[in-house]
Formats: structure tokens, sequence, C-alpha cells
């Protein structure tokens, strides 16, 4: 997937929805899962478990730009992450 497609599927996703990649045949695993959540159009809060995002262990370095969470996304797929989806987790709150 190349930058571009990524950044479109991080611009096109709804507020509240969740990138989700995972690393199973990744030859350097460094997280199973990584979850990027859309807060708004320039701002994106990166967790390694989902429910990370309700339970309050997410610390400041998290929230991310749409460029580093472009960054990041990138990296992960080139050491061989793959795109699992994009979803609608369904929080019981807003996630902010």
């Amino acid at each position: 997937m190349t930058k571009g497609e990524v950044r479109e599927k991080l611009l096109g996703m709804k507020e509240q929805y969740i990138f989700e990649i995972t690393g199973e045949k990744a030859k350097k695993k460094t997280y199973s899962k990584l979850y990027f959540l859309k807060l708004n159009d320039d701002r994106y809060l990166a967790c390694d478990i989902l429910a990370g995002f309700v339970i309050g262990t997410i610390i400041e370095e998290n929230y991310m730009s749409l460029e580093k969470t472009l960054e990041m996304v990138q990296g992960y797929l080139d050491e061989g992450y793959a795109l699992v989806g994009i979803s609608n987790p369904k929080f019981s709150k807003i996630v902010e």
C-alpha cells in the first residue's frame, strides 16, 4: 500500500472509527496489532489494545497529527504489517 493510499484511507475515515493493522506476518514484530482512532481530520490516537481507548491507558505521545500517523502506519506497513481494515468500534462514549 502506497503512502498516498494510506493517506486517502485515513482521510476517508469517519471520526471515532479505527484503522487497524496487524503484525502477524511481519519479520520484526513490535506489536501484534495497532489501532489508530480518528478524532478529527488532523488528530489521531494510537494504541496497541482496543480497550485502551476507553479504559484510560493513553499517554499524550499517542495523540498524533495526520502526518505523524501516516509516517507511523507506513513505517509498520513497510516492515510487513498488514491492514486489517477500518471499522466502527462502537465505544459506549466518545473518545477525546
